[in-house]
Formats: C-alpha cells, sequence, structure tokens
C-alpha cells in the first residue's frame, strides 16, 4: 500500500539555481572579494555529466527548474542597465547562438523537459534594458508595455510555464507588476508570473516584526496581479521566524483582496510549505557539499522531497482561500552572526538579530494548542479545501547560535476528517488531532513521506474516542530521515476505510 499518488499535481513548485551558483563560485575561488554568482550559469553548469539538473531523480515532475539571475546577460555582467533582455547569452549557452530568441528559450525548455521536469522558468528583473549594446534607452510607459507583450510572445511559443519577477528598477512598483502580468495573461495565458515581497532579508523594525505596515498597501495592489506571492529572501539561520511571519502577514492581507487566485510562495522552507498549503521555491542542492562560506551542514535536500510529495495529496491552494487564524503570542528569535565574508549573500554584517513571529498559524481549521514547559517551537497548519487532508509542521527556532533547534513540546489539533490524509511534519514529545467521527479501534496506517510503501501502525498510536495521539518517537521510526540526528522527520496517516481507499 502506498499513500502517495504517483499522480503530478500542478503546484507551482519549482527549483530555482540561485544558492547553487553561489555554492559553485565560492568553490572555485572561496577567497574572492567580489563573488559573481551569476556567472555560474552556462549550459554545462545545468546540463553537464555532472551538471545541476541531474539530481531530484523521483521529484523531478514535481518541479520545474528556474534558471536564475545571469541566464540572459554576458559573463561579468554588473551593470544593472543591461539586465532583461530574455535573450539566452551566447556565450553561456554557446549551441543556442544562431537562434531567435523564442528559438533559444524552446531549445531550453525541451532539453530541461527531456530530463523529466515539469518546465522552464525564468528570473526577470522588473525592468526592460536601458543600456543596449553601449546606448542608452529612454523607453515610454507605452514602449515598456509592448516591450513585454514581445517577450510574453516568446515564452509562449517557447513554452515556458513560470516568470519569477525580482528586483530591477521598478521592484516594489505594484503597477509595473500588474502591467507585467497584464502582458502575460494576454499573450502567454498558460504562464504562471510570481512577484514578491518587497524588502531586505532582514527588515528591521524596533519589536523585530519582519514587515513594516507599508507592504500590506503593496499587497493589496500586487496580489491580484500575479499567479504566486514569493516571500522573499531571507537569512537562513533564521529562516523559520522570518517565513512564519511575513506567511501570516501575506496571507493576512490576502483575506481582504477579491479578484485573486494567488498562491503564496514561501521559497525554501519546504516544511512550511507543507504546512500552510503554500508553494515551494527550492533552492537546496547536492551542491551545497561545496559550501565553505557558512559555518553550517548542507541542508538536506530529503526534506524538500517530503513537502513536493505530500503536496501530491494536497496541493497549494489560494492566499485568500478559506479562513486564517494568527496566534496572538508572538515568539522571539536571536541570532548572533559571526564575522564572514560581507559579499556572501545575503549581507549581514557581524552582531545580533532577532525577530518576531507568531507562536502558531491556522488555515482553515482552529489554532493548535502547544504546551510546553520551556521555549514553544512554531507551529503552522493546514485542512486543505478540496481534499481534507490536513498537514501539520513544527518548526525549529533559533537562540544565539543554537541554530534549528525543536522545543519539545505536547501539541492537539482539531478539526481532521478521519477519511482524508494527515501529513505530519517535525518532531514532537507528542500530536494529538483530533476528528470529525470516532476512530477508536480502526486500521491506522502510516509511511514515511520518502518511502513507497506504508505499514500498520495502529498498535504504536493511541486511539481513543475521536482522537488519536502520536508519540514524537514514532516519526523517526517511520522509516528514516537521510540524517536522522538533524533531518525533519515527515510522515503521512491514513485510516483504511472498509474498502481500501487509503490506497493509491
Amino acid at each position: 500500500m502506498n499513500l502517495i499518488p504517483n499522480e503530478i499535481k500542478n503546484t507551482g513548485n519549482y527549483f530555482c539555481t540561485w544558492d547553487s551558483q553561489c555554492d559553485e563560485m565560492y568553490a572555485r575561488d572561496p577567497s574572492a572579494e567580489s563573488i559573481p554568482s551569476r556567472d555560474a550559469m552556462c549550459e554545462d553548469f545545468l546540463f553537464g555529466k555532472n551538471g545541476l539538473l541531474r539530481s531530484f531523480d523521483g521529484v523531478r515532475s514535481d518541479l520545474i527548474v528556474v534558471l536564475d539571475d545571469g541566464w540572459d546577460v554576458p559573463y561579468g555582467a554588473k551593470d544593472r542597465r543591461v539586465f532583461g533582455s530574455l535573450i539566452a547569452d551566447p556565450e553561456r549557452f554557446p549551441a543556442l547562438r544562431t537562434l531567435h530568441p523564442a528559438e533559444r528559450l524552446r531549445t531550453l525548455s525541451e532539453k530541461i523537459r527531456a530530463l523529466g521536469y515539469r518546465g522552464l522558468g525564468l528570473w526577470v528583473p522588473t525592468q526592460t534594458p536601458s543600456l543596449v549594446d553601449g546606448k542608452e534607452i529612454a523607453r515610454t510607459p507605452e514602449e515598456e508595455r509592448l516591450y513585454w507583450e514581445e517577450r510574453a510572445r516568446w515564452c509562449q511559443e517557447a513554452g515556458v510555464v513560470y516568470l519569477k519577477a525580482d528586483w530591477g528598477e521598478h521592484q516594489g512598483d505594484a503597477d509595473y507588476c500588474r502591467m507585467m502580468t497584464e502582458c502575460m495573461r494576454q499573450y502567454a495565458p498558460g504562464l504562471a508570473i510570481e512577484h514578491g515581497l518587497v524588502g531586505r532579508p532582514l527588515f528591521e523594525s524596533q519589536d523585530g516584526h519582519a514587515v513594516p505596515d507599508r507592504v500590506n498597501e503593496y499587497l493589496r495592489t500586487v496580489l491580484p496581479a500575479c499567479d504566486y506571492l514569493r516571500t522573499y529572501d531571507v537569512v537562513h539561520e533564521i529562516k523559520y521566524a522570518s517565513t512564519v511571519d511575513r506567511a501570516a502577514v501575506c496571507l493576512a492581507a490576502a483575506q481582504n483582496v477579491t479578484g485573486t487566485c494567488a498562491v503564496l510562495n514561501i521559497e525554501d522552507t519546504a516544511l512550511i510549505g507543507a504546512g500552510l498549503g503554500c508553494a515551494v521555491g527550492v533552492m537546496r542542492h547536492d551542491f551545497e557539499k561545496k559550501r565553505k562560506y557558512l559555518p553550517l551542514p548542507p541542508r538536506l535536500v530529503s526534506e524538500s522531497v517530503c513537502a513536493l510529495r505530500w503536496q501530491r495529496i494536497a496541493p497549494p491552494f489560494a492566499a485568500n482561500r478559506g479562513s486564517l487564524h494568527v496566534a496572538q503570542e508572538r515568539l522571539k528569535d536571536v541570532w548572533h552572526c559571526p564575522k564572514r565574508a560581507g559579499n556572501f549573500w545575503p549581507n549581514v554584517s557581524e552582531g545580533d538579530y532577532y525577530i518576531t513571529a507568531p507562536a502558531a498559524v491556522s488555515r482553515n481549521m482552529p489554532l493548535p494548542t502547544v504546551t510546553a514547559a520551556g521555549e514553544k517551537p512554531y507551529v503552522v497548519c493546514s485542512v486543505h479545501p478540496d481534499t481534507g487532508a490536513l498537514c501539520a509542521a513544527v518548526t525549529p527556532r533559533t537562540f544565539g547560535s543554537d541554530i534549528d533547534v525543536t522545543p519539545p513540546a505536547a501539541i492537539a489539533l482539531q478539526g481532521a476528517c478521519a477519511s482524508a490524509p494527515i501529513g505530519l511534519f517535525g518532531r514532537f514529545e507528542s500530536l494529538s488531532v483530533d476528528f470529525d467521527e470516532p476512530v477508536e479501534g480502526r486500521r491506522l496506517f502510516a509511511q514515511n513521506l520518502l518511502d513507497d510503501a506504508a505499514q500498520d501502525v495502529s498498535g504504536q498510536v493511541a486511539l481513543c474516542g475521536n482522537r488519536m495521539t502520536v508519540p514524537g518517537d514514532l516519526m523517526l521510526r517511520i522509516g528514516a530521515p537521510e540524517d536522522a540526528a538533524r533531518g525533519i522527520p515527515a510522515v503521512v496517516f491514513q485510516f483504511c476505510q472498509e474498502e481500501p481507499l487509503c490506497a493509491y
């Protein structure tokens, strides 16, 4: 019995090349004063014998590949005025040199699909180039629109499926973002466009709250103008607190916006994406084993794989679909940044930093109850509006130099459907789930989200009345994470019906 469907949903999840570009360039020259991370991007880097895209076996069809900053500019490009051509650079991709721009994109798209991925996505700046062949160009608003209309037609012809719009001259200009989206929707209707929450990896404010009030106005305008909204770059060491806070702000803003079906993309913190029904922009990769510029072990790719496989059961859903609950209680994460190379992105100076975030966030279900003797973990959870599947993620915290620590806690969830799957991510002492009908005496199956076979765990889980209580150590006994000592366990549970409806 396999609880994970083989059918791949249209989730909008993607693998983005940026972090791997950074890892590649630092591995080549870790002492360089200025690391041109975009200069890693080339044909061999992507498609070579040991290329970046030779990874993600088993979940490639769950992922779009987004080529990040550097794919359409010459090597060594630094002047921001040259960005935004959407013409694959002939030095980086010599096999495309003689082709028309749309043909170049189509060739890249076909090569990516041939490897088993869902399709081609492109990083683009929110601007048009104002320096072309050494000449300054000033475009009127109408010329800007015509420019993006032409690029939209290229994308349609080439089968490009995703645009990740980021920085540029018009970053934070919701009206410009809307114009770009209108062009894509008119001339490339099958393409999804992502805009971002504007800001730096560490947003400064007096109480450590990540998003200033001015962002709400931007969100109200940009949410109807995108298919996906990215919560934006965060500092690795405090990624969970930052992402929980930004997700809460963006989801709250979406509750008051009509005319949008935008899905939130929480970038690389995949377990939060699973827990809140948000899309994932995977950045981690085995290339991180080359990393020398951070005193941290490589992030586990297995955590992303678990979220991707869970979202075959419960795909991401629109940010304004259903109810939202945000805890009034805020937790405070503190991080001490050691002295490190100033050219590392995100650029953070030596010192102490802190951020606060809601202790819990839930969608389409009540807030969880979290009981702990000391500090609590962040808990995010949701019930999928179509499948009824419930997912909860217990996220780590950061305390000074102690990074990614999950405080032990007892967690209680309400609002589950006994006929639907339950996905649990993270570490806890115990976790109880209250269902809509009695579950006592029923057979319960469980499956690690990295595995393809479920096991009967009826005798290892307490079933009393309408309640199921999972002991924390069971999460580690059901299969094993890639690195059991530091990995985040992820398990799907399903009660067996009178007929084997739980098997896919």
